[in-house]
């Protein structure tokens, strides 16, 4: 039988694994800050568990489950890693390194059931939700292989957090406890392609974590064509969850992840469409010229990008050309998809 993993339980629920074996309920506290805090490899290196206990955990229970499958360093510094599940699933990470933040990008699902058009791991489908233990462990593995410690997550990596949002939360608890990861919930973003029920049930419990919306286009008709879900959940009834949003965190601004797409997004007008669209908000927005990829979108050219950010420097909210980090080694904005038969490869977007 597969061993339950600690990684990824808060201590009340390390504490119902540990009523067994007839532990003091503070034991499951150490215990929490070893796994989370100290990133241990082992129960047998906690040093004040006694090591009878510590044996007893060895033996019942796991702690990291991930097994590092690739590591990939670009010229740039950025590092994508590729993880294998328990089960043999496959998902990524990337480390993205900068003067004054080290940030994760960490995947939230086995794939996606989104379907954007312009986005690789899309491509692949949904297969499966990631465990919180899952979520969590990626920035763990990953803290230990970078001497810089890790200041900033973000789940933007494969899936959609808010259709994996209970474990998502969790994770999230935890990477910002101060005695789990102690990340500053300021800096652990959620990106959201707009789920729109939950975007109202993350306001309404409250959560401290920052919020990003991936836009991608001015107006529904575009939004739809090259994002699907933009069906189900359209732009008018995405913005009445944005103001909602607002009205809640008076002192939060959202971010809008607005990837261009030549020839499809990119123009003047819709330039001008979106500084329409945005400038009620209180917002940041992120402009990402495409990666070019097998899926047959291109990206702008730096003069037409120039013309389109030309248009957005008058805006009332502050604007930012993201420069694209590891996309020679498929690391960058929409190209992380994993494809495993009988090896490891990755697919060369």
């Amino acid at each position: 039988m597969e061993k339950i993993s600690f990684v990824g339980l808060t201590p009340e629920q390390m504490a119902r694994e540990l009523e067994p074996l007839g532990e003091p309920a503070y034991r499951a506290r150490q215990i929490y800050k070893w796994v989370h805090h100290q990133n241990v490899d082992s129960f047998l290196e906690m040093s004040n568990i006694p090591k009878t206990l510590r044996q007893e955990l060895e033996q019942r229970f796991a702690l990291k489950t991930l097994k590092l499958a690739r590591r990939q360093i670009a010229s740039d510094g950025t590092e994508k890693y590729l993880w294998q599940l328990p089960d043999g699933r496959y998902v990524e990470s990337v480390l993205i390194p900068e003067a004054r933040r080290n940030t994760i990008c960490i995947s939230s699902q086995v794939g996606c059931a989104l379907g954007c058009k312009f986005c690789a791991t899309g491509a692949m489908g949904f297969i499966r939700n990631l465990t919180t233990g899952e979520i969590v462990e990626q920035v763990l593995q990953v803290q230990k292989r970078t001497p810089r410690r890790i200041t900033n997550v973000v789940f933007m990596g494969m899936g959609e957090p808010f259709l994996n949002y209970s474990r998502s939360v969790q994770a999230s608890r935890i990477l910002a406890d101060p005695e789990g990861v102690a990340i500053a919930t300021r800096r652990i973003t959620f990106s959201t392609s707009g789920i729109i029920p939950k975007i109202y049930q993350f306001t309404d419990e409250g959560h401290p974590y920052s919020l990003a919306i991936s836009l991608h286009a001015p107006n529904q008709q575009i939004r739809e064509s090259i994002m699907p879900m933009a069906k189900k959940f359209p732009m008018d009834e995405l913005f009445k969850s944005v103001y909602h949003y607002m009205r809640a965190k008076k002192r939060n601004r959202v971010t809008f992840e607005y990837v261009l797409l030549a020839g499809i997004n990119d123009s003047v007008e819709h330039a001008r469409e979106l500084v329409r669209l945005l400038s009620p908000i209180r917002c940041k927005l992120n402009v990402i010229p495409c990666n070019e990829n097998y899926l047959g979108f291109k990206p702008p050219t730096p003069e037409q990008v120039q013309r389109f950010v030309d248009v957005l420097m008058d805006a009332p909210f502050t604007v930012t050309v993201r420069k694209n980090r590891g996309e020679e080694i498929t690391a960058a904005c929409g190209q992380l998809a994993v494809e495993v038969k009988e090896e490891v490869r990755f697919i060369r977007l």
